[in-house]
C-alpha cells in the first residue's frame, strides 16, 4: 500500500546514509553537472559528486526501507515483517466473487 507522489521524485543516495529527494526534471540538470564538477549543488546543498552512491526512484527506497526493517515481500505483492507467515489469498475482486 504505498502512496501515490505528486511529483515523480528521484532519491540521490549519498555515502554515509544521506537521501537527497529531487524532482526527476532537475535529475537531467544534474547529470550535466555531474560531467562537469566534482561538487555539485543539489537543492541548496553542495555535495562531492564522488560520495553519490546512486538516483533511485521512490518506490526503489520505499522497498529498501521495507527490507531494512526486516520485511519481506511474498509472492501476492505484500509485505510482512520478520518472523510472519505470508496468509495472503490471491485478490479478487469483489464483482467476480458474485
Amino acid at each position: 500500500m504505498s502512496q501515490e507522489l505528486t511529483k515523480n521524485l528521484m532519491c540521490i543516495a549519498i555515502r554515509g546514509g544521506v537521501e537527497v529527494w529531487i524532482d526527476s526534471e532537475k535529475l537531467n540538470e544534474l547529470q550535466k553537472e555531474l560531467e562537469k564538477r566534482k561538487f555539485i549543488k543539489v537543492g541548496g546543498e553542495i555535495i562531492n559528486s564522488v560520495d553519490i552512491s546512486g538516483v533511485f526512484k521512490a518506490q526503489t527506497m520505499e522497498d529498501r526501507t521495507h527490507r531494512k526493517n526486516g520485511e519481506w515481500k511474498c509472492r501476492h505483492e505484500e509485505w510482512h515483517g520478520r518472523g510472519e507467515k505470508c496468509d495472503c489469498e490471491i485478490k479478487i475482486p469483489e464483482y467476480a466473487k458474485k
